[in-house]
């Protein structure tokens, strides 16, 4: 983690927390291991580390709001509906904030094997939306792909959503520098077996 991106850092070290990596262990291993650049980047790296964002646009997502300076997100919040339980990628319960990375990739027939249906997928977005909207009395903030070419504009949107006095409070934090533009992300070679690089 110390060599990489924090981004991509931060994209590997959630994928292992989700498949059983012990926080406290790889700590230690840092900690021993020999003095090197970028040591202090990896152990904040590990710190911000969370096992409920393993997709990397989520990660990618929750990295601009924590290079903000932003409190820590709950991730895959819990919502209880009328049109049942479900989960928002990013959420800030106590400033009414919720935020959500959405690829394009559910929407295409067959995206998920034979028979998944795009359209059907789209209807269902739009029902867990609004119900999760009516219950809460906030709608979340939506990102997709194409906004990693203006990671400014996304952290001004995620910025403008919060209470003035958490926006006096924000700072950039100088170990997390803004995310690449497009560059692909190690996220296949962590051994999850999916594509390696960012979907679109």
């Amino acid at each position: 983690m110390t060599s990489l991106h924090p981004l991509e850092g931060l994209v590997v070290a959630d994928w292992a927390l989700a498949h059983g990596l012990a926080r406290d262990e790889a700590a230690a291993e840092l900690r021993a291991g020999p003095r090197r650049h970028g040591a202090a980047r990896g152990r904040l790296v590990l710190a911000l580390a969370d096992r409920g964002a393993t997709p990397p646009w989520e990660t990618w997502l929750r990295y601009v709001a924590l290079r903000l300076g932003l409190p820590r997100p709950r991730t895959q919040f819990e919502v209880d509906t009328h049109a049942g339980r479900f989960y928002v990628d990013l959420a800030w319960p106590e400033h009414r904030v919720l935020a959500e990375f959405d690829g394009r990739l559910k929407y295409r027939d067959g995206a998920f094997g034979a028979g998944y249906d795009a359209e059907q997928a789209l209807f269902d977005e739009k029902v867990r939306e609004d119900a999760v909207t009516e219950r809460l009395g906030v709608r979340p903030l939506r990102f997709v792909a194409r906004d990693a070419r203006d990671p400014d504009g996304v952290a001004d949107r995620l910025l403008a959503r919060f209470p003035p006095d958490v926006r006096r409070a924000s700072r950039i934090d100088p170990l997390l520098p803004l995310p690449p533009r497009h560059r692909p992300i190690p996220y296949g070679s962590s051994g999850s077996g999916r594509q390696s690089g960012l979907p679109t």
